[in-house]
């Protein structure tokens, strides 16, 4: 049991050490992996700013451009809004401007802003006026203005005043469809990012088929509140993480939202965490296998190692048994031999009888050990008194040779039933007794006790019964109780060191235990049993 517990916890801490390294080197990669999230959340919104500035600025340069073409335009002198004849106009927007690359259309309006002339024709059905919010900016301001063309619209429209005299006759206007005109930054619309170009008063002009988000109610306040931060920030206009920056496109009034997802970004991040764990697992795995087929290889030597040194020991110890044995048998025949020489010679013959008597039952109880020993019987409990039963054990050893110098005292409850096994019982009864009787002897022998005494009793406590066996010899040798239940252990000079181990072996088959202590003037051994009930 003692090797299996220690197998168990041999297991347990390499169990642990397995855990333990498995969750550091999972630790590792998966640190790597927040430190990469973090890193490249933060390139991204440095990118996203950036990437803003520059489309705002670029769409500013290419509105710039179109706004000179067009004050150009309005400076030539054939163009005089003024006068009734406006063949000059025409001819020169068909010179100039027929299919312009800059312009999908370019009229001239009058002072009311009704249109003059188109190029192509009917841009603005005859009588239509030019919305009123971006022309009259034009007459209030006199400088070229950049919106939509109208609420909801999706062309901008560009326009310049055409000064005659001092004061503004008209306008020459530019229209630019932004679904059919390429404008720099006008394919910023991918998987990753959405490139939105407003109105300050949130009519979205790009792209073409802008997101549902930007028709929500909150989207120009939300734009304007990016614009003033002039940071990137993060979002979910879309309903999922992302990044937004804004910026004004020069001084045209428009505004440019660009938002790029977090998810499309992250993902190639992702999938290198992934591969690194599952790399990190199969090596785990392989680890783990190599490292159990050592530690099995390992844990097998061991155990042969082990093996042979308890086969060892084990010889050791029966040598060790095999000479005790012969000197106790040595010194019963030396005993024997000598009380047969007094029987030779004519005179009492009572002592060297006594004498032949002692040593034969010493090797009979020597023999009854040895055969106990290695064949130890089953346990047949039954309901026995236990008074009765140390009672007998007391008297059976009268026969030996120390009991007349032993003084033996009993204080026995004879109401004490016990549930053991009566056999069994009385053996260990009779190794502790007899153990205790020469151990006393022997104390007398050395000087060290005048009156050696044995003390049995029995009792009840807390729901068991106590049987204690108490001499005065003066114990066991310091440091000796470690091993004093251990077989073939012995401090006394004669004995081979199997009455003690055997006790305790026949107590603990019956379910109960044995216990030893050291008191003032020499040894106290309890045994502890069930308490049994009579029978009705």
């Amino acid at each position: 049991m003692a090797g299996s517990e220690a197998d168990r916890r041999l297991g347990r801490s390499v169990l642990i050490g397995l855990v333990v390294v498995g969750v550091i080197s999972l630790l590792a990669p998966f640190l790597t992996y927040l430190n990469e999230v973090r890193e490249t959340q933060r390139l991204l919104r440095v990118r996203v700013a950036r990437e803003a500035s520059v489309y705002a600025e670029a769409l500013a340069f290419h509105f710039g451009t179109l706004e000179h073409e067009l004050e150009r335009l309005a400076s030539r002198p054939q163009v005089d809004l003024l006068d009734e004849n406006l063949q000059p106009e025409r001819e020169l927007l068909e010179f100039t401007h027929h299919n312009s690359p800059f312009f999908s259309a370019v009229l001239f309006l009058d002072g009311s802003g009704l249109p003059v002339w188109s190029e192509p024709r009917g841009v603005l059905p005859p009588g239509s006026r030019a919305p009123d919010r971006w022309f009259q900016r034009l007459l209030r301001t006199g400088r070229p203005v950049v919106d939509a063309l109208e609420p909801g619209s999706r062309s901008f429209v560009v326009g310049a005043p055409v000064l005659r005299g001092g004061r503004i006759s008209g306008a020459v206007v530019g229209l630019v469809d932004a679904s059919k005109r390429g404008l720099p930054g006008g394919r910023a619309t991918t998987e990753e990012t959405t490139l939105v170009v407003s109105s300050d008063r949130g009519d979205v002009l790009l792209p073409a088929d802008p997101p549902s988000w930007t028709s929500t109610a909150g989207f120009p306040q939300r734009l304007h509140a990016l614009l003033l931060s002039n940071s990137p920030e993060t979002t979910e206009l879309s309903g999922r993480p992302a990044y937004a920056a804004a910026a004004n496109v020069g001084d045209t009034g428009l505004q440019l939202l660009l938002v790029a997802e977090e998810a499309p970004m992250l993902t190639p991040v992702r999938w290198r965490f992934f591969w690194q764990m599952l790399l990190v697992l199969v090596a785990q795995a392989l680890t783990v296998v190599l490292f159990s087929w050592f530690l099995r290889r390992t844990y097998l030597r061991y155990r042969e190692m082990d093996e042979r040194l308890a086969q060892r020991e084990k010889l050791a110890a029966l040598g060790q048994a095999a000479s005790l044995i012969a000197h106790e048998v040595k010194n019963s025949l030396n005993g024997m031999k000598a009380a047969a020489s007094m029987l030779a010679s004519d005179g009492d013959r009572t002592l060297p009888v006594k004498a032949m008597r002692g040593q034969i039952d010493r090797l009979s109880h020597l023999a009854s050990s040895l055969l106990q020993f290695g064949r130890p019987a089953n346990a047949q409990l039954s309901l026995t008194p236990v008074g009765q039963l140390v009672a007998d054990a007391v008297e059976s050893l009268r026969v030996l040779p120390e009991a007349e110098e032993v003084e033996v005292e009993s204080e026995l409850d004879t109401t004490l039933e016990v549930r053991c096994d009566p056999l069994l019982l009385a053996t260990a009864l009779d190794n502790l007794l007899r153990n205790a009787m020469e151990a006393a002897v022997s104390a007398k022998d050395l000087g060290r006790q005048a009156r050696p005494r044995v003390r049995i009793t029995t009792r009840r406590v807390n729901g068991a019964v106590q049987v204690q066996v108490e001499d005065n010899a003066g114990g066991p040798p310091p440091g000796f109780e470690a091993g004093l239940f251990q077989p073939f252990v012995t401090s006394k000079p004669r004995g081979i060191g199997l009455g003690l181990s055997m006790a305790r072996q026949a107590v603990e088959r019956q379910g109960g235990s044995l216990a030893f202590e050291r008191t003032a003037t020499g040894s106290r051994f309890t045994v502890q049993l069930g308490l049994g009930t009579t029978p009705s």
